[in-house]
């Protein structure tokens, strides 16, 4: 029988890696997670809880990694509110990463909460504007207002970052809606 791969005994797996993260040997019971996230990698609670063990192992940057791969899963499957779940938890591991914003502001607006993802898409706009990104600001403004046409900061900071961006005539265009807007 040599050369056969026999499964893993998902239930023994799961009891050891248990056993060793209550003892408190969090990488050993990571490395039993790890195990069954190969049988199983579209399993969002697997790399939950390996997100979960790193931060028990004071690993943010490990953890951060865990939970995207944990929200993707959760997303993947249609389980929004995990996916958004993981998504925190990354930045509170890591809140440098607020690339997480663009995706915690577009499940908002697949669950119908606009005023919830203006306000991530806001943070996102901010971090880029902070960083000098005015292209990658622009992008992200223009996306608040396909989502919330009436945000009439929104649409100022657009104008500015078209002039800023070169695109005067769009700059124009917006401040035109801006005036019809406010009148």
């Amino acid at each position: 029988m040599e050369g056969i791969l026999v499964p893993p005994d998902r239930g023994r797996i799961l009891q050891q890696a248990q056993l060793l993260a209550s003892r408190g040997q969090y990488d050993a019971a990571i490395a039993e997670w790890k195990k069954l996230a190969i049988d199983s990698p579209a399993d969002g609670s697997i790399y939950n809880t390996i997100g979960d063990l790193h931060t028990k192992r004071n690993v943010p940057g490990e953890a951060a990694s865990a939970y995207l791969q944990a929200a993707s899963a959760f997303r993947a499957e249609g389980a929004t509110l995990k996916a958004m779940a993981a998504f925190k938890k990354v930045l509170k591991c890591d809140p440098t990463r607020y690339e997480v914003y663009r995706y915690l502001g577009d499940l908002n607006v697949e669950r119908g909460l606009i005023s919830s993802a203006v306000q991530d898409y806001l943070t996102l706009g901010k971090y880029y504007l902070k960083e000098r990104r005015g292209k990658d600001a622009l992008e992200v403004y223009k996306k608040i207002i396909a989502h919330d046409p009436s945000n009439l900061n929104a649409q100022q900071r657009v104008a500015e970052l078209c002039i800023q961006e070169n695109q005067q005539d769009e700059a124009t265009t917006v401040y035109l809606q801006l005036g019809r807007e406010k009148s």
